[in-house]
């Protein structure tokens, strides 16, 4: 910017001094501009302007169309009544599964139904109602419901079981649970050690005791509108989002009124979605993807959402097409399964314009899209419980969102330097974070923000939230999320995921990207699900590299394997260790649960019935570990 000021200061001047015509004083500056190194901005400016302002001017709008909702004072559940009352007859949530459908107004008088049925019943502004179930088309109305009434909806991943699922109900001091009658049994084994109701939305007969029966209530429910309490506003919480848990137990992530509708319009505004289109989401409706980001503009626009209860990727370009399908959404692995599966009728019959999610890998982008006809996949960066959110509105294949390098400052996000071991941030002599040079990897930060609008909450436990917080970031006395993975931006604005910082390992004094190891291994092997991780090897600093692989009937070859990775992998980055095993464990996302893998490592004894290989240096092979070759790798007879 200093260039450019000074070359107006010198349009300005020097028809004055020069006493020459005014256009030759800015031929002059504009030349000055050019030699001084200027041209790099016009040539950045040449690519990105159009794409900067196509975006600030998308998120103006949804700025400004927040605040108005904020003057008058409403709710999500206002703003989708006002939908409602736009197309009362139209589909509103429709499931794949079934058939079955809610108008707008449907779904509009289960929502009444419900807040009547828990206001009668007590409960109050602040209460917290968990939520188990499978993807079903009552499943975003209840929560709306209850949302009138001020009520906050934890939603639980029904996939938890045990002290993990325990956890869950207690961390958020659920006072009522409301399931599905087919998860009856993974309640019933905690119920007793839980002090809250229970409400069975299906079925009048389930196998546990003390149950209330919500599906006979709500017939004989009233649908008008509910009592509204005096203070309820945006800023007041709504839900409560779970994390994965791909490292420990999952973690609350607090959702209020305000960050809904940013994350939900955030994905429609940059996917340009319109009250026209048709959703299809057979991610959880627990997740912030398919829950929130898609879910939601059911509520702001008016779209129809098409809910599947589980991923299946052999009916998922049916289901597109018998719906009308226009937006989809992907997370994790399901565009690689969809890949793996043969091809059909379906893949380019439907009307899909755009595809949008998180973890579309480069190595796979381009032949998703092309072999599926998508036109457009719109790739994004966020976590449930950060700030630091982004979003890659025109497809630059690889890229997860972009920032401008003309204007960074309108949003505040940053790469910055962070020790390679511990993670804590390099701090330069002001006492300030570092930022990393373009094309470098740094870790993501976003600036915490306390206005109302912006507010960051993170987690429930608020001693969680701290550890994920440094201060002093950008300036003296601010505070920054620490999102904990490590991006890298190019010199038009575009980041890059390159590996989260759990993740990353060290090895022969070279940090490895798993993210690139899986890809690598996973596209050799015809997409087959592959886990690498890095392992502690006794006597050597560092972590050796493992990968998993999915293979139950043992059909990869592992010499055709080695050749792979050998063209396509720096020595330090191959795999030292494999493991083949009939199935990797994986949360509900479809992201792999490391934790237990990297803890068994290469011991025979903790892996089951897999079968495990160290890689020979010597004969150039992969060689079978049993109880005695691990023997003789912890005394140090085997040397890597």
């Amino acid at each position: 910017m200093w260039r450019l000021a000074s070359c107006v200061a010198a349009a300005a001047a020097i028809p004055k001094l020069l006493d020459t015509p005014w256009y030759k004083g800015v031929g002059a500056a504009v030349a000055l501009y050019i030699m001084s190194g200027g041209w790099k901005w016009i040539r950045l400016a040449s690519k990105t302007l159009g794409r900067d302002l196509t975006l600030i001017r998308v998120f103006i709008y949804l700025e400004l169309a927040i605040r108005k909702w904020k003057r008058s004072g409403v709710v999500i559940a206002d703003i989708f009544a006002e939908v409602v009352a736009k197309h009362p007859d139209k589909k509103a949530f429709v499931s794949a599964d079934t058939g079955e459908a809610l108008t707008f107004k449907e779904a509009e008088d289960l929502a009444n139904k419900v807040a009547n049925i828990f206001h009668d019943a007590g409960y109050r502004k602040g209460d917290i109602v968990a939520i188990i179930m499978e993807n079903r088309i009552e499943y975003v109305p209840i929560w709306i419901g209850l949302s009138k009434i001020g009520v906050v909806s934890s939603l639980i991943n029904f996939n938890l079981r045990g002290d993990s699922l325990k956890h869950c109900l207690t961390i958020s001091n659920s006072k009522a649970v409301i399931f599905s009658a087919e998860l009856t049994g993974l309640l019933s084994d905690i119920k007793d050690e839980l002090n809250m109701e229970f409400f069975c939305l299906n079925g009048d007969n389930v196998d546990m005791a003390d149950v209330k029966y919500l599906g006979g209530m709500l017939t004989e429910a009233s649908s008008v509108t509910p009592p509204r309490p005096a203070d309820l506003s945006l800023s007041d919480e709504l839900l409560h989002i779970y994390t994965s848990g791909t490292t420990g137990l999952p973690k609350a992530a607090v959702i209020r009124g305000f960050r809904a509708l940013y994350m939900c319009g955030g994905v429609g505004s940059g996917c340009g979605m319109v009250p026209e289109d048709v959703i299809y989401n057979a991610l959880p409706l627990y997740h912030s993807n398919g829950g929130l980001g898609l879910a939601g503009n059911v509520m702001r626009i008016g779209t129809t959402l098409v809910v599947r209860k589980k991923f299946s990727a052999s009916r998922y370009f049916e289901d597109c097409c018998k719906n009308n399908v226009t937006v989809i959404n992907y997370i994790g692995e399901t565009c690689r399964y969809l890949l793996a599966t043969a091809g059909n009728e379906f893949d380019k019959k439907h009307s899909i314009r755009v595809a949008t999610g998180n973890g579309l890998r480069a190595s796979i982008w381009q032949e998703f899209q092309d072999r599926f006809n998508i036109p457009l996949c719109v790739e994004f960066y966020g976590s449930t419980e950060g700030n630091a959110n982004m979003i890659n509105t025109v497809g630059k294949v690889g890229a997860v969102g972009f920032n401008s390098v003309l204007f960074p400052y309108l949003f505040p996000i940053k790469l910055i330097k962070v020790d390679k071991e511990s993670h804590e941030i390099i701090r330069g002599s002001n006492g300030l974070a570092i930022p990393v040079e373009t094309g470098e990897v740094g870790m993501l930060v976003g600036k915490v923000r306390n206005n109302v609008m912006h507010k960051f909450d993170g987690y429930i436990n608020k001693a969680d939230t701290n550890k994920k917080v440094a201060k002093d970031v950008f300036s003296k006395g601010d505070s920054a999320f620490m999102t904990g993975d490590m991006l890298m931006q190019d010199e038009e604005g575009f980041y890059y995921f390159q590996d989260r910082t759990g993740d990353t390992f060290r090895w022969k004094g070279e940090n490895v990207s798993t993210n690139e190891v899986e890809g690598v291994i996973s596209k050799s092997l015809q997409l087959n699900d592959v886990c690498v991780y890095g392992v502690e090897v006794p006597g050597i600093e560092g972590r050796a590299g493992m990968a998993c692989i999915c293979d139950p009937t043992r059909q990869v070859d592992l010499a055709q394997l080695r050749e792979a990775i050998d063209v396509s992998l720096p020595p330090y980055a191959r795999p030292v260790f494999l493991r083949q095993t009939a199935e990797i464990a994986k949360t509900a996302t479809f992201k792999f649960q490391k934790t237990k893998m990297r803890e068994a490592g290469f011991n025979p004894s903790e892996c089951g019935n897999d079968d495990l290989y160290f890689f020979s240096a010597k004969e150039k092979i992969f060689k079978p570990i049993d109880d005695s070759t691990y023997q003789a790798i912890l005394n140090q007879e085997i040397r890597f």
